[in-house]
């Protein structure tokens, strides 16, 4: 079949036809930042943030004293003294004056959605940060300062691969990067065996555990995990229970949390973010650069580092296959 002859068609008229263009744009990739959106706030006063670690003495049953005696006095300790370096995160945009004035679909200012974009793709910078291995870097005049995350930070309740380690960092800032072990499967077995550790360290266990998708799916088939029942009410029809969000250890309950930015990741974080603090010395700022021709320039900034208060209170499984 064909149309009939000399019928006027859609063809016929494509040079005064309008577009059809939605009114808005939808945004496709993820937005949140699980950590750095529950962490404290601190304030960063220098470019290197330092705060102080203490800890307390081996308990002593025997710590008996003859009555009547002179006071042994006993040798005491100074406080840790633990920095990182504040790192700049930073974007710029520059939008021509043209590109600011036309009609636009989904947006009337390009410069505004431009800069609300980036303040976004800032947090997720930082996010990326906290949760990676990077060590820090004083910089200088031709090398960026960065921050230290949370893979050289936690070093006490660590669950490593042959041959692998992370170095104590006790004093100073974060310059080494854990040694890689023998790749191997995450198991309950070593789920439960860092679990155990923070609690003998800091006397309790971390809220929530961090997981990439993929170790997040083994972790809901850990061995213990309960049959699950749903309730279905009236006509409703049931549903398939396939994962486990919150894993009931010996020594509490811990929330159990797939992060996007970890996919790929070879470590696994448990995390007392009441332990965890983002310190800015420039929170999130905008400033309009100079300009030599037709164009807007703005530049969106945030200057901040991590800090990690009482480390025993987290732990970190690493060289895990299959993230």
């Amino acid at each position: 079949m064909a149309a009939a002859a000399s019928t006027y068609t859609r063809y016929t008229a494509a040079n005064n036809v309008r577009e059809d263009l939605a009114d808005f744009i939808s945004r496709q990739d993820p937005e949140s930042t699980p950590i750095i959106s529950s962490a404290g706030r601190a304030k960063a006063m220098q470019t290197l943030h330092e705060w102080s670690r203490d800890g307390l003495r081996a308990p002593n049953a025997d710590n008996a004293a003859i009555d009547g005696d002179d006071a042994t006095v006993s040798t005491k300790t100074p406080p840790n003294r633990i920095g990182n370096y504040c790192q700049i995160f930073q974007d710029t945009v520059s939008i021509s004056g043209r590109a600011e004035v036309v009609d636009k679909a989904g947006k009337k200012s390009e410069m505004a959605y431009q800069k609300a974009k980036m303040y976004k793709e800032l947090q997720r910078d930082m996010e990326k940060m906290v949760v990676s291995n990077n060590v820090a870097v004083l910089g200088s005049g031709s090398v960026a300062a960065k921050a230290t995350g949370l893979g050289p930070l936690i070093y006490t309740n660590t669950s490593h691969g042959a041959g692998g380690s992370t170095v104590a960092h006790t004093s100073g800032v974060a310059t080494v990067a854990p040694t890689p072990g023998t790749a191997r499967a995450l198991t309950d077995v070593l789920d439960k065996a860092a679990v155990q550790a923070t609690y003998i360290s800091a006397g309790k266990v971390p809220k929530s555990v961090y997981f990439s998708p993929a170790h997040k799916a083994v972790a809901s088939g850990f061995t213990g995990i309960a049959a699950n029942r749903f309730e279905v009410k009236g006509t409703n029809q049931g549903a398939i229970i396939g994962g486990a969000d919150v894993f009931v250890s010996d020594f509490g309950a811990l929330t159990h949390v797939p992060h996007y930015m970890m996919a790929g990741s070879t470590n696994v974080y448990g995390l007392d973010l009441s332990e965890i603090k983002i310190a800015y010395l420039r929170p999130f700022q905008s400033t309009k650069l100079g300009r030599s021709g037709d164009y807007e320039r703005e530049q969106i900034l945030v200057d901040a580092t991590l800090r990690l208060e009482a480390e025993k209170a987290c732990f970190k499984i690493a060289d895990l296959s299959g993230g």
